[in-house]
């Protein structure tokens, strides 16, 4: 790595990166914001008395190379990630982003060794909901270590920003997944649906194709799990029962009338005040072969609130770090007890 401590916030003039910009200079830290439309970019870089570099994530090889780190908030990520980190692995950049999809999650993790050898970090999923449901899984996994199944499930509290809401239209259409045996296996939406006893009291919870699927088996080792969103059940059921349209509701055209959607229906985010009075909330479940239990729950803040610090808590690790390299998740590379 380059001696220069210089990073960079890609998507800042997105509703969380922007979240994440102001709370990095609140914070007395200096970070070049970047995007792809400087007219975005302008207004909240002189606002914030910072640098910005308007380029799209194709050409990031030729902005990043003064950079230690990049920490991308542009979703979907599916679109974003793989340039971008590829760029890093060329420029020897520590990559961090946001993310709760899965096929980012299994890009970074299968350039792993290409990580130690460029002697970075590659750290994905560093926000809302891995942060908190993959410490939860790690924390369940001391407590019961010969379990074989760990089911987690977060409850958003708030509503939805637009990027959130576009990777979940994108996960609609894709279908369920669930771990069984180590493997990512397909299954109808709304697959499983149950009560939760979330903090605060019970809850209805449904299946989702949600990161931790992947990223709780790579950090825990143990081989079967699914993820369970809040949901009233009967937009669970409505899930279930639709299921065998998946195949249409993923078409161009049903993606874009769905996008569209969501963008009417989420676009700005939370205000601060809802993001000040709203919490979020998360369960897991460890078991074992002969049936044994183990439960824990977590009362957060505000997912946006908690993305943001813990975005800039491990962008700081990744710039303080001289020796570790590869790919991560944020339990493995900062322990169970980093969400506390």
């Amino acid at each position: 790595m380059t001696p220069h401590r210089e990073w960079m916030i890609y998507g800042a003039a997105g509703y969380t990166g922007e979240l994440v910009a102001r709370e990095a200079v609140r914070r007395g830290l200096r970070p070049v914001i970047a995007g792809r439309t400087a007219s975005k970019l302008m207004p909240l870089a002189n606002e914030l008395g910072l640098s910005y570099r308007a380029f799209e994530v194709e050409q990031a090889a030729a902005h990043i190379g003064d950079m230690s780190a990049v920490l991308n908030c542009t979703g979907p990520f599916s679109a974003t990630a793989s340039p971008l980190v590829e760029a890093c692995l060329a420029e020897k950049v520590h990559y961090i982003d946001i993310t709760g999809e899965i096929p980012v999650f299994e890009f970074c993790h299968a350039l792993d060794a290409h990580a130690r050898d460029a002697g970075i970090l590659l750290c994905p999923g560093a926000g809302f909901d891995i942060v908190p449901t993959g410490c939860l899984a790690a924390s369940l996994k001391e407590r019961l270590p010969e379990a074989n199944t760990i089911n987690l499930a977060f409850s958003f509290g708030i509503r939805p920003s637009i990027g959130t809401a576009r990777t979940i239209v994108e996960a609609i259409g894709a279908g369920g997944l669930i771990r069984r045996d180590h493997k990512l296996t397909p299954v109808g939406n709304g697959y499983c649906i149950r009560r939760i006893p979330f903090p605060g009291g019970p809850r209805w919870g449904v299946t989702i194709p949600w990161g931790d699927v992947y990223t709780a088996g790579v950090s825990t080792g143990v081989p079967n799990g699914m993820v369970y969103t809040a949901l009233p059940l009967a937009l669970g059921l409505f899930m279930r029962l639709s299921s065998p349209l998946r195949g249409l509701l993923a078409t161009r055209w049903a993606q874009r009338r769905l996008d569209r959607i969501a963008d009417r229906l989420f676009s700005g985010g939370p205000d601060t005040e809802a993001r000040a009075s709203q919490r979020t909330a998360f369960w897991g479940e460890a078991v074992d072969p002969s049936g044994r239990r183990a439960t824990a729950t977590i009362s957060a803040p505000n997912v946006y609130a908690l993305t943001a610090d813990t975005a800039l808590a491990i962008t700081a690790h990744c710039l303080s770090q001289t020796g570790q390299s590869g790919y991560f998740t944020p339990s493995m590379l900062l322990g169970a007890g980093f969400i506390a």
